[in-house]
């Protein structure tokens, strides 16, 4: 049903991106709430779409975008923090999510679609998928109020612009040779348009309120194979040498310490296991073919500019 009334927090990243685009060009109107609209300026050409300014703390300033909206979908999630305490990762994932859980209650808003990620869990060994786990136990107890709410939990995200192939890519164009932590860890790599169409196809679907869905591409990979596979991809030809875990943590401790933090001591924790489907498949059980990352991939990594616009209409579904 088109013209649905829809806020996204978190709007502006690499998976909000895109589902603004799909809801903006089914003619829902879409409210981007983010904390620098300058920096959201590839949302502003979307048709039936605001692209707000403001804080999710401030009561003051959350009250008018959720006033009207009918469905609420929040997909903010950091991936380092300042400290390693656990305290950004609290913050951003557990104390955001209640508040927004309180301003849907207090403005009667009725579908609550969330961002988690697999392996999140209240008892996780990092501090990130922790704070994802007590976030879902929030969302679950909202369910438990009246707020219609959906979770999804996806392995590692795949697309123009992700934290995966394009930041290798990146990381083996600088340096002949890249030590690779956890390089044995296993992924199962989902397609960002395919986690779009999973929160997009729930919105009215009643058969999905108050369910997880675990979300996973067609293929599992170790780190090392996804590495190996942009290299070649790319033509690089670096070396890549994987690290035991003795190494991999002296290297998380001492990157801890880099400015942006490419790979810090909890990642190190998140990576002691797996991220691949062990239950049910969400994707199958929303009727989404998984698409496989060869498909899409070489459109950004070896790309030419027309495969690149390509791909963001793909992403778009325009």
């Amino acid at each position: 049903m088109a013209g649905r009334k829809i806020t996204i927090i978190g709007g502006s990243g690499f998976v909000g991106t895109v589902i603004a685009n799909r809801l903006s060009g089914l003619g829902d109107h879409v409210t981007v709430m983010t904390r620098s609209r300058e920096k959201s300026r590839h949302l502003w050409p979307l048709p039936n779409a605001q692209i707000v300014e403001s804080s999710v703390f401030n009561p003051k300033q959350v009250a008018p975008l959720f006033k009207d909206a009918e469905v609420v979908i929040n997909l903010v999630g950091i991936l380092n923090e300042r400290r390693d305490n656990g305290e950004g990762f609290r913050r951003a994932h557990v104390e955001l999510t209640e508040e927004i859980l309180n301003a849907c209650a207090k403005h009667d808003v009725k579908r609550y679609l969330h961002m988690s990620a697999l392996n999140a869990d209240s008892f996780a060994a990092s501090y990130y998928l922790r704070s994802k786990g007590e976030a879902e136990n929030k969302v679950l107890a909202a369910g438990d109020r009246g707020l219609n709410t959906t979770i999804f939990r996806p392995s590692v995200i795949f697309g123009r612009g992700d934290g995966l192939f394009g930041r290798f890519h990146q990381l083996l164009k600088l340096s002949p040779v890249l030590p690779l932590a956890c390089a044995k860890t296993k992924f199962q790599p989902v397609y960002v348009g395919d986690v779009a169409d999973a929160f997009i196809s729930s919105i009215e679907d009643k058969r999905t309120f108050d369910r997880k869905y675990d979300l996973g591409g067609p293929d599992v990979l170790s780190l090392k194979e996804i590495v190996d596979y942009v290299n070649e991809l790319s033509g690089l030809g670096r070396i890549v040498v994987p690290l035991g875990p003795g190494l991999s943590k002296v290297q998380a401790q001492v990157f801890e310490f880099v400015p942006g933090k490419p790979f810090s001591k909890d990642n190190l924790r998140s990576a002691s296991e797996d991220s691949v489907l062990v239950h049910d498949d969400g994707l199958a059980q929303l009727g989404i073919s998984p698409t496989d990352f060869r498909s899409v991939v070489p459109q950004y990594i070896q790309g030419d500019a027309r495969s690149r616009y390509d791909s963001l209409r793909s992403d778009a579904k325009r």
